[in-house]
C-alpha cells in the first residue's frame, strides 16, 4: 500500500516540478524581451538624443513578442508532454 502511496508522490512531484519550470520559462520569455527592448531602446536614445520615442517603441514591441514567444513555447512543451504521456500508456488504457 505504501508503494503505491509513494509512487503517486513521485508522480505528483514531477507534475510539480515540470509545471514549475514551465511557469519560470514563460515568465522570462515574457520579461526577456520586453528588458531587452527597454535597455536597447534607452542606449539608443541616449546615443541619438530622442529620448523616450525609441525606448518606449521598443519596450512595446517587446510586450507583444514576449507573449507570442511564450504561448509558441507553452503550446509546444504540452503538446510534447501529452505524446509522451499517450506513447508511456499501456495499451488498452486512456489517461
Amino acid at each position: 500500500m505504501s508503494e503505491k502511496r509513494g509512487l503517486a508522490s513521485n508522480m505528483d512531484r514531477s507534475e510539480m516540478y515540470w509545471a514549475l519550470g514551465m511557469g519560470s520559462r514563460g515568465g522570462l520569455l515574457i520579461a526577456g524581451p520586453v528588458l531587452l527592448g527597454l535597455v536597447g531602446g534607452w542606449f539608443l536614445d541616449n546615443r541619438l538624443g530622442t529620448l523616450p520615442w525609441i525606448t518606449l517603441g521598443l519596450t512595446l514591441v517587446g510586450a507583444v513578442v514576449g507573449p507570442f514567444l511564450a504561448y509558441r513555447w507553452i503550446t509546444d512543451a504540452v503538446h510534447r508532454r501529452v505524446r509522451e504521456r499517450e506513447d508511456r500508456a499501456p495499451e488498452g488504457e486512456d489517461t
